[in-house]
């Protein structure tokens, strides 16, 4: 889903809550029934959420476009040759004291 997809099922659920709201409180005060209220209401939540959370296609027409990976420094193509291309300094591989220390 992309950020127009977003906005466009926010403001489709949204409008299809309140709605539901409006008709669920008309429908109850007319029937003087609260449980009936809650009803309509409740299959309005439903249905704006059959609307809003699957990932639909017509959420997705405004694909983003990223740039390409940047290539780092002294490699061409690519790709790692083996022959000492880099800075010589390795990561710090990752442990638990590691993720400890970040608390």
């Amino acid at each position: 889903m992309d950020f127009e997809g977003q906005k466009l099922a926010e403001a489709l659920s949204m409008a299809i809550v309140v709605v539901a709201a409006v008709l669920g409180f008309l429908y109850g005060y007319v029937r003087q029934d609260f449980a009936a209220m809650m009803w309509v209401f409740a299959s309005g939540t439903a249905v704006a959420g059959l609307v809003g959370v699957p990932d639909w296609p017509m959420y997705n027409k405004h694909p983003v476009r990223f740039l390409p990976p940047k290539a780092k420094e002294g490699q061409r193509g690519g790709g790692s040759s083996g022959k000492g291309g880099g800075s010589g300094k390795r990561k710090k591989a990752a442990s638990w004291s590691t993720l400890w220390g970040m608390f």
